[in-house]
């Protein structure tokens, strides 16, 4: 039987110290490691097929570095894609931060016990909320808005923001806003108080309403689809960088259990 490969072989291989290894092996962001040095680990690394031992990982550090995005399951193909755009850049940026992501969908809220947190995007607060009874780690409405909301973040887009930039742009009531389909009542109700003529496309027949005129679209694939009939588009991007950012931010607080006042954060 092969001797098991332990991480002081891979130390010892890689002619670097066993701390080294564990940084590279770890994703940490605080140390300097030079790209070369992380490279030569990782090589070693895949050469002997090592692996963490995730169970004796969690024990150790109360973590298992794993994220759980529970998305709405839209049927329409533009909320499909702008929800696996969403993925794909999240995925990225917990990666970056040493996370993995795991995704999760459905009408049943369940327990996700392998999760440090919960991103809960574009749900209604009903659901959020049955979510919250089952699991014992901190939650993060995005794109939804939480009634009596003393204890949860939020991260959605910011309307008023929007609005303002639209109306030096087109005019006060010269312009149509399209948006996806929001689950969560209340922020479908702060975005129709926000604009004047709202329409929420569900399928590709919100495309008759827009042809010719100027149209404020909320989400990047929908605002793509929207360039074909539209007199001119505003494309708003609700997935950006800032609103990541603002999003981990709330997800250290979180995870730290600090406590803030303030967990309504507009983007």
């Amino acid at each position: 039987m092969s001797k098991k490969v332990t991480i002081r072989d891979i130390a010892r291989e890689a002619g670097v110290s066993i701390a080294t290894v564990s940084y590279v092996l770890n994703n940490r962001e605080d140390q300097s490691i030079s790209e070369a040095t992380r490279q030569k680990i990782l090589q070693v690394v895949n050469l002997h097929q090592y692996r963490i031992n995730f169970t004796a990982k969690c024990i150790s550090s109360g973590k298992t570095n794993i994220i759980t995005l529970f998305i709405d399951d839209n049927k329409f193909a533009l909320s499909k894609a702008e929800t696996m755009l969403l993925t794909e850049r999240l995925q990225r940026y917990v990666c970056n931060k040493g996370y993995s992501l795991q995704l999760a969908f459905g009408k049943e809220a369940s327990s996700y016990s392998n999760s440090d947190a919960i991103i809960c995007h574009n749900l209604n607060s009903a659901f959020f909320r049955e979510l919250g009874e089952l699991n014992f780690c901190p939650l993060i409405a995005l794109d939804m808005i939480i009634p009596d909301n003393e204890l949860f973040f939020q991260v959605y887009t910011d309307y008023g923001k929007i609005k303002s930039i639209a109306d030096k742009i087109y005019g006060e009531n010269n312009y149509k806003t399209v948006s996806p389909v929001l689950n969560c009542e209340q922020l479908k109700q702060k975005l129709l108080s926000t604009f004047n003529d709202v329409i929420i496309a569900d399928n590709f027949d919100f495309a008759n309403q827009i042809t010719n005129c100027n149209a404020v679209v909320l989400g990047e694939m929908l605002g793509k689809y929207s360039k074909r009939f539209a007199k001119d588009v505003l494309i708003i991007d609700t997935i950006n960088h800032e609103k990541l950012e603002k999003l981990w931010q709330c997800l250290e607080i979180a995870l730290s259990r600090e406590e803030v006042a303030d967990h309504d954060i507009k983007v």
